[in-house]
């Protein structure tokens, strides 16, 4: 039979208890007070949990700890800072190698993964890392699944920019009776969709691709009234310059 617990009265008395724990706000370190205040009027670890709603051997443990710290046995541990399994120049390694594809780590793989930085450093620290470690390093190192942007190689970044401030200066200058529709395709196509990639926080990824090709796809033309909000669409099997004036036309 288990041996009934009592309040080690030394530490302080009924009325010192009651007024700290009326006075506590951490509501972790008031729930132990109002433990030593029960047990104070004579309750048993058991009545003590039914009336917390805490399991016994946690009240148990309360008790325990008062008994023999006093006060300081109500406040939480502090537990020793976690060893961490790579060193800081291991971290820097991996930073770097995060950076670039696994191919250009001997890896035949494309994206990073959880599971593939555990095997890989296994192969090059001989260390081993659980996958919530791996995880763990990712965000440590400034990492976030980001999906990657296509961007073809033909863009011209000039042409681009000028396009930009035209359009500006445009939406600034124009009068009451014109109206403007931003207008964009969407292709609908065979070829996979870019998958989100581990890439440090803000950095957009790139999937470079070739422009043509003949997968099958089906162009959706698209406008929008940014003023009115008025949406017009047309479905298409080809995004050439004749469906795009049909669409126009449609549109107008």
């Amino acid at each position: 039979m288990r041996k009934r617990l009592t309040v080690n009265t030394k530490h302080a008395s009924y009325e010192t208890i009651k007024a700290l724990y009326t006075s506590e706000k951490n509501s972790k370190i008031k729930t132990r007070l109002l433990t030593i205040l029960h047990l104070f009027e004579g309750k048993s670890s058991v009545e003590i949990s039914l009336l917390l709603k805490q399991s016994d051997a946690t009240i148990r443990t309360t008790i325990h700890r008062y008994n023999k710290f006093g006060l300081e046995g109500l406040k939480d541990l502090e537990h020793p800072p976690k060893k961490t399994i790579l060193t800081s120049d291991e971290l820097a390694i991996v930073d770097n190698i995060l950076k670039e594809s696994p191919y250009n780590s001997g890896l035949n793989y494309n994206n990073w993964t959880g599971e593939l930085l555990v095997n890989w450093v296994s192969l090059n620290f001989n260390k081993k890392i659980s996958l919530g470690t791996a995880y763990n390093i990712f965000s440590r190192l400034n990492y976030s699944k980001t999906r990657a942007k296509r961007l073809s190689n033909k863009i011209d970044k000039e042409t681009l920019t000028n396009f930009r401030e035209e359009l500006s200066n445009l939406i600034i200058s124009k009068d009451e009776n014109t109206v403007i529709l931003y207008e964009d395709e969407a292709i609908v196509t065979s070829e996979p969709s870019a998958t989100a990639v581990w890439t440090k926080v803000g950095v957009q990824p790139i999937v470079k691709t070739l422009p043509g090709g003949t997968r099958k796809r089906a162009v959706v033309f698209g406008a929008t009234n940014p003023e009115t909000g008025d949406l017009i669409y047309q479905i298409s099997d080809k995004g050439n310059s004749d469906n795009f004036k049909s669409f126009l036309k449609y549109g107008l």
